[in-house]
């Protein structure tokens, strides 16, 4: 089962199986309508059952003082950089270039 299948098996059993939780008929109904208006707007065909991708919350920064990337930074081209280090987002690596250059 996928992830897509798995919301819409979720959402028929809250909606049509009448639980022993103590939780309203309303409050299913409600709760149904919300995560089928969810389903509703994911890609045609989304199946993924890997983890979504978090949202960045931390504000971007350079890694000018890690002189490990560094080493690397300045040795491989922006793209084999980028592929060997997944979690490092472009603007990170940009912003180091920035910083970087005006260093020098």
């Amino acid at each position: 089962m996928n992830f897509k299948d798995s919301l819409n098996y979720l959402i028929k059993h809250a909606r049509y199986s009448r639980s022993e939780t103590g939780i309203s008929e309303s409050t299913l109904e409600d709760a149904s309508v919300v995560v089928e208006q969810f389903v509703k707007y994911l890609p045609e065909g989304f199946t993924s059952d890997q983890l979504p991708n978090m949202r960045h919350i931390e504000e971007y920064t350079d890694f000018c003082d890690d002189k490990e990337k560094m080493i690397d930074f300045n040795n491989l081209t922006k793209e084999e950089f980028l592929n060997s280090y997944s979690y490092i987002t472009e603007k990170e690596y940009n912003l180091t270039r920035i910083k970087q250059s005006k260093t020098q």
